[in-house]
């Protein structure tokens, strides 16, 4: 199985194939970041985000908790990255797009408070008009994710006015607890989905209205077409394995229990295109 730095070679590969080899290498400090724009490129690209009518999106970026478009700690900024989700959603959906109501109406980088506890759930896009959620991962995916959750969670599952139909448990006196990836239909130890986060943006999202309002949440990947077949096959072996942690996830019994009691719908799609470009119709392909 490919790992984090070939899939980010995938998509360098790509870009190099449409738009050549001028474009990369992030420098800081002598240091040069090969699977990063260079900053010339990089520069180009924010000031075009900058003027005209994307300046709203800049400010939402600039001014986001995400930090995307700064350099910090001596790194380049996170959506100088080939394979920067922040970047893919930007691309993906600044234009609208007609599957979601084409509304231009979008709000990136909007957070959501979580009732009941002292945090908040960000999500990477919005269209208010059309209540849906977005959250967007690219190379995320080849992260590993296990479930520790801070002793302010507990109560939001399994307290005895859960959403998820838990059994009532008292905290104990801990700082944090882990959740079993077995209560959401997953039997392995490592998965590519982040459980934890969507529990998050879930709760995030019901903190927002009224539980006869409903809303959606999207989760929407990228996925590079690749030329070569024995390429191609390797990408196609990750997003199998996604796709099935997907849906055993969105069909465990927690989740459409929870879901049900608050009127929020799923979704999961992947943009398979060469490189990163405006979200259609035609390279939309469903995971769920």
């Amino acid at each position: 199985m490919i790992s984090k730095n070939e899939f980010d070679c995938f998509i360098k590969k790509n870009l190099v194939d449409v738009i050549g080899n001028d474009c990369f290498g992030y420098e800081i400090e002598d240091k040069s970041y090969d699977v990063y724009y260079n900053k010339e490129a990089y520069n180009k690209f924010i000031s075009k985000m900058q003027n005209g009518k994307y300046n709203k999106f800049y400010n939402q970026y600039n001014h986001g908790k995400g930090s995307e478009l700064k350099e910090k700690r001596n790194m380049p900024p996170k959506m100088a990255s080939v394979a920067s989700s922040s970047r893919f959603c930007y691309l993906a959906l600044r234009d609208g797009y007609k599957q979601f109501n084409n509304s231009e109406d979008i709000i990136f980088e909007h957070s959501c408070r979580i009732k009941g506890v002292n945090a908040t759930a960000n999500l990477d896009a919005y269209i208010p008009k059309a209540n849906i959620y977005f959250e967007v991962k690219c190379h995320e995916i080849f992260s590993q994710h296990s479930i520790y959750l801070k002793k302010r969670y507990w109560n939001l599952l399994y307290g005895q006015e859960n959403d998820f139909g838990f059994s009532y448990a008292k905290c104990s006196d801990i700082d944090e607890f882990k959740v079993e990836l077995c209560n959401f239909g997953i039997k392995k130890q490592k998965i590519r989905f982040d459980i934890k986060q969507f529990l998050c943006h879930l709760w995030g999202i019901a903190s927002q209205k009224d539980k006869d309002v409903q809303a959606k949440l999207v989760y929407l990947f990228f996925k590079p077409k690749m030329d070569l077949e024995t390429e191609r096959i390797q990408v196609e072996k990750v997003f199998e394995e996604l796709q099935v942690e997907i849906k055993n996830i969105f069909f465990s019994k927690p989740i459409q229990i929870f879901i049900s009691n608050n009127n929020i719908e799923l979704s999961a799609i992947a943009e398979y295109a060469k490189v990163m470009e405006p979200l259609s119709k035609d390279n939309t392909i469903i995971l769920f």
